[in-house]
């Protein structure tokens, strides 16, 4: 019995444990740079964009939904909204360009959602050829040409500048974490959401519209990754027609399935998510701080992705 509880214990907690050993270690490491308010708030920025991005694809992977548009989605995010901005001259009504983008997005998203619960396409599938769909109008539109002037000053502050001490992008992920954490946690659709995740037959059996919420979810996941992109547009002050969502793209799995190992293993969730998005934040700043070469974060990414998918199946097999 012990031992059971023992390993309950290390899989809901190891990954923090985890956590805070790396940064135990990299501020022994760096103890001048590392343990400083300002590189916290620069891991915390880094780390913004993956974390709106991994947020949304959680509440496709609750109930069993791959989405890998997100990464055509977040470039056409953002490369649309600077070319909406560009072309209103002087005075670019920001929040309205970012609201169109948005629900453009998911509208996509919702497509997306037909494909899978309608038609009966493996999200897999559907999601990856909509993303090479949208890549492709993303160049063909833009000629492959990068918006580099013209774009407002109101808008790139969303991504450069900080409001009491805290950068605008990391008050936004807060945000959106706080809303889907909401959606999950304390609403009806959320359970809903968990259940079909569970059992989608059981689930059709007890009354739940289970294709709807496929609409609900992969609609979710593309306004998130559509912000993330705004956001990474704001932060580099050009609208990029190809590559921005492919950073992010391999990250965004990793941080949802090592969340999916912590606090609730083998379940998805929010929290677990944004520690999944921390962990990776650190050893990115830290390997870099310490000097690694930039392939050492592909390969401890690449290897995170393999235990949290690891522990996962092993959580998995021991409740069955």
């Amino acid at each position: 019995m012990k031992k059971y509880e023992w390993l309950g214990f290390i899989s809901r907690y190891g990954t923090i444990g985890f956590l805070v050993l790396l940064v135990a270690v990299f501020s022994i490491g760096r103890p001048e740079v590392f343990p400083t308010l300002l590189n916290f708030m620069n891991i915390l920025n880094q780390s913004a964009i993956l974390g709106v991005i991994s947020a949304g694809l959680t509440v496709c992977l609750v109930m069993g939904l791959f989405d890998l548009s997100i990464a055509a989605m977040a470039t056409l995010g953002g490369y649309m909204v600077c070319r909406m901005l560009v072309g209103e001259g002087e005075n670019p009504y920001v929040v309205l360009s970012i609201i169109a983008v948005l629900t453009g997005a998911s509208v996509i998203g919702v497509l997306n959602g037909v494909l899978v619960s309608y038609l009966g396409i493996s999200a897999f599938i559907a999601t990856l050829a909509m993303g090479s769909v949208i890549t492709g109008v993303i160049l063909g539109f833009s000629e492959s040409r990068t918006i580099v002037s013209g774009i407002p000053d109101a808008f790139v502050v969303l991504g450069q500048n900080s409001t009491a001490g805290v950068p605008n992008a990391v008050l936004i992920t807060l945000v959106v974490a706080f809303v889907l954490w909401l959606l999950l946690e304390h609403t009806q659709a959320g359970r809903n959401l968990y259940a079909i995740g569970g059992n989608p037959e059981a689930s059709r059996l007890s009354g739940i519209a289970v294709k709807r919420y496929g609409l609900l979810a992969l609609g979710i996941s593309g306004a998130c990754a559509a912000l993330a992109g705004i956001m990474a547009a704001a932060s580099l002050g050009a609208g990029r027609p190809q590559g921005v969502g492919d950073t992010y793209l391999l990250n965004a799995f990793a941080a949802v399935f090592i969340g999916a190992s912590t606090l609730r293993p083998g379940q998805f969730h929010i929290l677990g998510t944004i520690v999944g998005v921390l962990l990776i934040g650190v050893i990115n700043n830290g390997l870099s701080l310490m000097g690694a070469q930039t392939y050492w974060q592909y390969i401890v990414q690449g290897l995170l992705l393999i235990v949290a998918m690891f522990a996962a199946g092993v959580i998995s097999l021991r409740r069955h």
